[in-house]
Order: C-alpha cells, then sequence, then structure tokens
C-alpha cells in the first residue's frame, strides 16, 4: 500500500501508534460507561488506558503537557464513585 511517497509494509507500520490509540478508545468507552453507571472500577480503568498516551504527552513543550492531568481527574473520580452514597442501589 502506498500513502504519498512512502510505502507502507509491515515492517514500517506503526504498531505503537495502533497501540496507543487503541488504549485512548478503550479509555473513552470505559470513561463514557463509568459515568452512566456510576462505576469506580471502569473509571480506574479507563485512567489506566489514557496513562500511557497523557505520559508521551507530557513532554511537550507546550499546554498540551497539561494532558497528564486527564488520568489523575478520572482517578478522582472513581474515588469519588467509590465512596459515594449510590442512591440507587438503595444506600442511604
Amino acid at each position: 500500500m502506498q500513502v504519498g511517497n512512502e510505502i507502507i509494509t509491515w515492517d514500517n507500520f506503526h504498531w505503537v501508534r495502533l497501540f496507543m490509540w487503541t488504549l485512548v478508545f478503550m479509555s473513552l468507552l470505559s470513561l463514557i460507561l463509568g459515568i452512566i453507571k456510576q462505576s469506580g472500577w471502569l473509571m480506574l480503568f479507563s485512567a489506566l488506558t489514557v496513562f500511557p498516551m497523557a505520559f508521551y504527552l507530557f513532554g511537550a513543550e507546550n499546554w498540551i503537557k497539561l494532558a497528564i492531568l486527564v488520568p489523575v481527574v478520572e482517578v478522582i473520580l472513581a474515588f469519588v464513585f467509590w465512596f459515594r452514597p449510590n442512591k440507587s442501589k438503595g444506600e442511604s
């Protein structure tokens, strides 16, 4: 397959990029489900799957380095969902 002047083969395919973006999409899915279900485990899974991309972007020289705050906020939300009483489960 040829993209521009570069011929894409199995040797020069960007496997790390594919892996990182797969983790980001898994994180977005678990973030949405975690917020809807108010599940601390899904929020923690979301934070763990987005952490490699956030850590990579932390090396930037501009405002994008603030992406490291995304997993931190997700972990805080996970603790909020764990320790807050859930009205839908009948707890007071």
